[in-house]
């Protein structure tokens, strides 16, 4: 490759890296003021910064704004009731720091690893709450339990020594010998080290910290709230026993509704089999609310929205407010609904007249509903031309993000009407740029429908994302499928896509049968038929726009996938081996089978070939044997492009002895292949290592359909 050819897809990367991305905002009590939190790679630093611009209003336009302020070394924020208090979760040097503001001052800073009497804070989107209480006095988190203090059978100490060290929270008693090597389970890819989470109440007054005692054993607590009352908390009780399996990505852990008060009285709803996400109270804290669906099945699914009298009880009486949708239903305004799939709500989410706003996918969006949790009525709020998501929502006014594939994120503010929600008028706060390079670029939406008569499912979408005309056979194409296999591609702006068209690629996102936001009937359809039906959905989607399009070169067709996208594309470059002239996967699954035995999700492998997961008895050889059939390595014999695997070496969802195997079978079949291995976990998200492999995906491709060496 031509050092110019590589200082020109080096340029337009870091271009691309430096738009920031919209990832929260939040509208002051008196409506004046917006704060919102944007995140930028710094490609200098190697890590993404986060950074708050502040917008000030007057009748819902912005007369002026602040320069941004980086916050990058903010783990957590929250903000009190009345907004005279601040909590912060800061790390620096490694450290933890809890930090209280006023509105004049820093009043409180404590250094959590010395206070030594929890784990690290839990920041994640699955764990991670930080919580004011309604009278301002107390704020709860989620941290990690202080496991015992253990130590060698034999152990030389000094007789002129405390047993306790000076430690006065750590007693002789409290020291068991022999048992510093007992394995404990975490919760799997990017969870790394969390093993059992505990509530932490911290008084603001006293300067006090206290572990919140009467949780059971065989339960990890996550994303408390307080009642209205200050009384008791609520949060989600994950379901530890007989093992952990991997929770990021998975809305399928067993898991249900706790309160318990600071008397040590714990009570859980009575729901058999579910698994729950962000249990909700309405503000006159009265009622209840959370998204349910069953404890088994696929890795992301249909999500039903319930609610039930608070405080709870085991057995509460459960009303079903939005019930999962095998297919579609007609909402409001003679819209079209899919369902939900939204693993939680924005945290400040209700208007009046108890009415829920929430944003979730939707085939080739992601798209805002206003749900009135007694009625039912789902009413979809209209936005541009691409997907709107729900940042905030104070006394009936809206912020929200509009986005799409070609433009910068869009900071906007509306007002609910009392009625006829879809209405909603919004103003744009930021300005709606195109993104250099891809002005003669647009996306159009995909139809794909199988032809046999006898299947239960037969519609797939995709989103094409290239000219709409140029010279015949001018345009290379990228079929990209998206991973998962139960996530599905939205019309949002990614810096991969725009990366590659502004290289001069036309793409091709597939939301194969399987997807989220069809309904659950296509969940449930790619059950047993990975590598089948979802390959099948990749080629006819390929075939139709490639007749659709003349300018799109049929001789130039190339391959890029992660995780199940990974699969998807080593299956095709195997099925289909004159159809595509170069691959690039990130983490592909090879053979499920071997992943099976080593993946922190191993019932992913059993679901997706089509059974029930089960450790009970003795194991079953047709299970794998089918699930090696289903497999990409099965067709690798046959492969003919020259394939780049992009692999973490910490991945524990895909761990890299599927890459490994792939890579020596192509190897020994003479195929080209070329391995890259990064010290990072699934997603490759840091991001020295994401310049690194999307470059090199340009540069793989550049050397294989154009010839430039």
């Amino acid at each position: 490759m031509s050092s110019t050819k590589v200082d020109k897809i080096v340029k337009t990367y870091r271009s691309l890296s430096q738009i920031p991305a919209l990832a929260g905002a939040r509208l002051s009590n008196n409506g004046t003021i917006i704060k919102s939190v944007w995140t930028q790679r710094n490609l200098d630093k190697g890590k993404s910064t986060k950074f708050q611009r502040m917008h000030i209003l007057q009748n819902f336009v912005k007369i002026a704004e602040v320069p941004p302020v980086d916050i990058s070394s903010e783990l957590m924020r929250s903000t009190s009731k009345s907004e005279k208090f601040q909590c912060v979760v800061r790390e620096n040097d490694g450290k933890q720091y809890l930090e209280i503001w006023t509105n004049d001052n820093l009043s409180r800073c404590v250094d959590l690893k010395a206070l030594d009497i929890h784990g690290d804070i839990y920041t994640d989107g699955e764990f991670g709450s930080l919580e004011f209480s309604p009278d301002e006095k107390k704020v709860i988190y989620v941290a990690e339990l202080k496991p015992p203090k253990t130590e060698p059978f034999i152990k030389r100490k000094n007789p002129d020594k405390p047993e306790n060290n000076g430690d006065a929270s750590n007693t002789k008693d409290e020291i068991i010998k022999g048992q510093e090597y007992v394995f404990r389970q975490d919760w799997g890819e990017q969870l790394v080290n969390k093993k059992q989470s505990t509530l932490v109440q911290y008084d603001i007054e006293s300067d006090t910290f206290d572990v919140i005692k009467g949780i059971p054993e065989g339960v990890c607590p996550a994303k408390p709230i307080w009642s209205e009352n200050g009384k008791s908390i609520v949060g989600i009780a994950y379901k530890s026993e007989p093992r952990k399996l991997g929770l990021i990505y998975c809305t399928n852990r067993l898991s249900t509704v706790f309160q318990i008060d600071f008397e040590e009285n714990y009570v859980e709803l009575n729901l058999e089999n579910k698994s729950i996400k962000e249990p909700r109270l309405t503000p006159d804290g009265l009622t209840l609310i959370w998204l349910q669906r069953s404890a088994n099945g696929p890795h992301a699914a249909c999500m039903s929205l319930m609610k039930t009298n608070f405080p709870i009880t085991p057995d509460s009486a459960i009303d079903n407010v939005v019930d999962i949708v095998p297919n579609q239903i007609d909402i409001d305004n003679n819209r079209i609904f899919y369902g939900l799939y939204n693993q939680g709500f924005p945290n400040r989410c209700w208007a009046s007249n108890r009415r829920v706003l929430l944003s979730t996918n939707q085939q080739n969006t992601i798209d805002s509903y206003v749900i009135n949790i007694d009625t039912g009525c789902i009413t979809k709020l209209e936005g541009n031309d691409g997907s709107l998501i729900i940042l905030d929502v104070q006394d009936d006014v809206v912020l929200a993000s509009w986005r799409n594939i070609r433009q910068k994120d869009v900071l906007v503010i509306g007002k609910i009407p009392e009625t006829e929600e879809f209405s909603i008028n919004w103003e744009e706060l930021t300005d709606v740029t195109v993104i250099n390079g891809l002005e003669t670029y647009n996306f159009e939406y995909l139809d794909v429908v199988q032809p046999e008569d006898d299947i239960i499912s037969k519609n797939s979408t995709a989103i094409y994302f290239g000219p709409q005309s140029a010279q015949e056979n001018s345009y290379p194409l990228i079929v990209w499928p998206h991973g998962g296999p139960h996530s599905a591609f939205a019309n949002y702006f990614f810096l991969e896509a725009g990366l590659f068209a502004s290289l001069g690629y036309a793409m091709l996102f597939i939301n194969y049968r399987g997807s989220i936001g069809t309904g659950q009937t296509s969940v449930d359809f790619l059950l047993g038929r990975v590598g089948i039906s979802d390959v099948a959905d990749c080629i006819s989607a390929t075939e139709k726009i490639l007749e659709k399009h003349q300018f799109l070169n049929k001789e130039k067709v190339v391959l890029m996938g992660g995780s199940h996208g990974g699969f998807l594309v080593t299956h095709l470059s195997g099925q289909r081996p004159d159809m595509f002239k170069a691959v690039v996967a990130r983490n592909p699954v090879i053979d499920i089978a071997s992943m099976s035995v080593i993946s922190d999700i191993p019932d992913w492998c059993y679901v997706e070939a089509g059974y029930d997961y089960n450790q009970i008895g003795e194991p079953d050889h047709k299970i794998l044997l089918r699930m090696r059939e289903l497999s990409p390595i099965m067709h690798a014999h046959k492969v003919k492009a020259p394939t780049l695997l992009q692999i973490g070496s910490k991945d524990l969802r895909v761990p890299m002895h599927q890459a490994l195997e792939y890579y020596y079978r192509l190897k020994s079949n003479g195929i080209k292949v070329k391995m890259n291995l990064y010290d990072d976990n699934h997603p490759l998200g840091n991001v020295t290592n994401e310049v690194d492999n999307l470059i090199n995906g340009a540069l793989w491709f550049e050397e294989h359909i154009n010839g430039t060496l």
